[in-house]
């Protein structure tokens, strides 16, 4: 029998913070996928609110620290493509990589 005290004891990692063979986090790896879904299709993965910002493209801005990214999504996500961000993310897409 699992004992609840040992559960709630335990150190659990959000999955958030869970490191992905890509070497980003399994929440960068979706704001990527977000922006990517957004730019590509038009259509919204879900609310950009629920990343505490305003869209993908500033959530995304918010964990490359780099100072030279634009700042609209259709160019920052090219700019993510040429210099490699999407490298490994996903072996197979529809997109036009």
């Amino acid at each position: 029998m699992f004992n609840l005290t040992e559960r709630n004891n335990m150190n659990l990692a959000k999955i958030a913070d869970t490191v992905m063979p890509t070497g980003y986090t399994f929440q960068q790896e979706q704001l990527l996928h977000a922006l990517e879904n957004q730019v590509c299709t038009g259509m919204l993965m879900c609310n950009p609110r629920v990343t505490g910002f305003t869209s993908f493209a500033k959530a995304v801005l918010n964990f490359i620290n780099d100072e030279k990214a634009p700042k609209t999504k259709n160019n920052l996500y090219k700019y993510l493509v040429d210099n490699g961000y999407y490298e490994g993310i996903h072996k197979f897409s529809w997109s036009k990589r």
